[in-house]
């Protein structure tokens, strides 16, 4: 679900008021009328060890806070069913009926469902602050220019303090509205890439972490279609990112048959490929990608070989996946005794290697960029 908005790019780089962009962030739909709709706030925190700028590995923890317009809806074990999802309070704040979810990559296992559990949550856009009480606990606030998360999941507790450092347009915040007929839209705000500190508290101990981070707040009212995605954040500052919706046989994954199959033939919906390279504060836009998925052996993970390119340049790029989360979603098909099922695959990897050259024959390479990849297949209606 990071990824759906990224079609949204040319309105996102269009900008906008940046105080006006980030008090958005707080605001809950001006409409929650469109069935299916979905709203998300999203953070994917990459946690550094000694190693991380060199080999491109790191933790990982990805959090969200959601609603969607569906009286019932399961995700992994987790049965959702609230028939009222928003609701204003009389003292200017709001009421989300939905779920919290997140992972945690510890950097050697995968703890899946590490959040996962509904929530009556808070919506305060005069306090900047989102909080989902329950039996692992989460917050998300501003606190001047500080974005500041709190988990408490597994004997852990985590506070992860995000601050953007690099002001240029591409970094963001960035607000972007998209109308499509019959009503859909995909409306988003985005920041590619934060600085990272905070503290982790496990048994009695507590030790500083630091690292990077991105942040995106989505409304979809819209199907979701497979994608195809990817974000990395490198040492000198730069970040790349790639998105290719699609249609195609995969949407029958886990529905006509089990397990995926992301083969051709399909069509792209979009073809999105974006590097913003800190060094030269340069940004390269380009909406030609093709993306090449191989499954890693036996394993549940992938590699994306990508070649893509611009107006001024082309592009190839390869990334490998070292672990893998999944959230599975199940849903009935109105009044038919039948559910569509879609499925949402994340993979913290590595940008092994990027090399971009441009129309006059300038050559930009990077490597060993820390980030995450997704695969999506299956329908949801």
């Amino acid at each position: 679900m990071s990824n759906i908005n990224y079609s949204l790019k040319n309105a996102l780089m269009a900008g906008g008021n940046r105080e006006e962009i980030l008090q958005s962030i707080w605001q809950p739909p001006q409409e929650w009328k469109q069935d299916g709709a979905w709203l998300w706030w999203f953070w994917i925190f990459f946690i550094h060890d000694e190693n991380t700028k060199k080999t491109g590995k790191c933790r990982q923890l990805m959090i969200l806070w959601s609603i969607k317009k569906d009286g019932e809806i399961k995700c992994n074990s987790l049965d959702i069913r609230i028939p009222r999802q928003l609701e204003a309070r009389s003292d200017g704040t709001y009421s989300l009926n939905g779920a919290a979810a997140a992972w945690y990559f510890d950097g050697e296992k995968m703890h899946d469902d590490f959040v996962l559990e509904t929530s009556c949550m808070t919506l305060d856009p005069r306090s900047r602050s989102l909080v989902a009480p329950g039996k692992t606990p989460s917050s998300f606030s501003q606190r001047g220019e500080d974005f500041i998360t709190r988990i408490k999941s597994g004997g852990i507790e985590f506070e992860f303090v995000a601050r953007q450092t690099d002001l240029h347009t591409a970094v963001g915040p960035n607000y972007g509205d998209t109308q499509f007929p019959a009503g859909m839209r995909i409306e988003g705000t985005r920041i590619e890439t934060m600085s990272l500190s905070g503290t982790e508290a496990h048994n009695g101990s507590k030790r500083a972490l630091s690292g990077t981070a991105y942040f995106q707040k989505i409304l979809l009212a819209a199907p979701p279609p497979p994608w195809y995605w990817g974000l990395y954040h490198f040492s000198d500052g730069s970040f790349f990112t790639y998105m290719v919706p699609y249609a195609g046989r995969s949407m029958l994954a886990d529905n006509a048959w089990a397990g995926a199959r992301l083969k051709k033939p399909s069509f792209p919906l979009k073809q999105d490929v974006f590097l913003y390279h800190a060094p030269s504060k340069r940004v390269f836009d380009g909406h030609c990608l093709s993306v090449t998925p191989s499954q890693i052996g036996e394993t549940d993970t992938w590699q994306h070989e990508m070649k893509g390119s611009g107006s001024d340049f082309e592009i190839t790029a390869t990334a490998r996946a070292y672990s893998h989360a999944c959230w599975s979603f199940r849903k009935k098909i109105g009044a038919l005794p039948l559910r569509s099922s879609f499925k949402y695959n994340e993979y913290p990897s590595v940008l092994e290697s990027l090399e971009l050259t441009t129309n006059s024959g300038e050559v930009i390479r990077l490597k060993n960029g820390w980030g995450n990849m997704e695969n999506a297949w299956g329908f949801i209606i």
